[in-house]
């Protein structure tokens, strides 16, 4: 451990008071969940030292695309008894899960270390909460420099670390931003940014309920998603003759099943 410490010194990384070193436990497998791409792996991470029976806590379960890696690929989980390095480096720091495959998982031991020059790039735009644990979970959403002067530069308000990874884990890009200001939505609060991509509102559907003849703030269209209230709705809500419709009519129609 004083050799970790002396290594960490000499690289810089005790420039930052946070920048300490986290371990613990590891498992990387191909990803088998619904939805996730046959190019992405799942990575479980348990920091702490769990065969000691204390400091074990689950910390993050991750969908990281192959090409990320360094040290490892589908291909080589398919090599039972085969020791890897596996190894991530991103603007964050860099993370490895060293340890032997075994019925197509790697499992072992990890480290992260954190980059100190990140963290002053970082202190420099106003954050400055970064322990390690958020600057590890920034190096697993591939939270870099150049997205998070995007986010600044296009104006997005209510900057904090967390509304960062949640902009980031739910892939809130510059051109989501620009094309809901395009469709009427100007919207740079990150809280409702994050908020709308959340439950699936999309320039499309701003547009649409446009057309169908509604004005609907930007609460209202997470609304109207939420409730699926969508053309073939209101079209079905019209020829039962119902007139003057409003979002807010709409919804309570949803809400208490008058469409049934």
């Amino acid at each position: 451990m004083k050799q970790l410490i002396f290594a960490v010194l000499l690289a810089g990384l005790a420039l930052a008071a946070h920048a300490e070193t986290l371990s613990g436990l590891c498992m990387v497998s191909a990803s088998r969940n619904i939805g996730h791409s046959v190019e992405n792996s799942e990575l479980v991470l348990r920091q702490g030292d769990c065969e000691q029976g204390h400091g074990c806590n689950s910390s993050d379960n991750s969908s990281i695309a192959w090409s990320r890696w360094m040290g490892i690929s589908a291909n080589a989980l398919e090599q039972e008894g085969a020791q890897l390095d596996a190894q991530i480096t991103a603007d964050a720091g860099a993370l490895h899960c060293s340890g032997s495959v075994h019925d197509g998982v790697l499992a072992g031991r990890y480290t992260f270390i954190p980059s100190a020059g990140f963290q002053q790039q970082m202190t420099a735009m106003g954050f400055e909460d970064l322990t390690a644990e958020k600057l590890q979970g920034f190096l697993l959403l591939d939270i870099t420099l150049n997205w998070v002067r995007q986010m600044k530069d296009i104006g997005v308000t209510g900057l904090t670390t967390g509304h960062l990874m949640g902009l980031r884990a739910l892939h809130v890009t510059p051109e989501y931003i620009h094309a809901m200001a395009e469709a009427g939505y100007p919207e740079l609060g990150a809280s409702k940014l994050t908020e709308m991509k959340a439950v699936g509102v999309t320039p499309e559907k701003a547009k649409e309920a446009k057309a169908l003849g509604f004005q609907p703030s930007e609460q209202e269209l997470i609304q109207m998603t939420i409730f699926k209230i969508d053309r073939p709705f209101i079209e079905r809500m019209r020829a039962k003759g119902l007139t003057n419709l409003t979002v807010a009519k709409l919804v309570q129609v949803k809400i208490f099943k008058l469409d049934e």
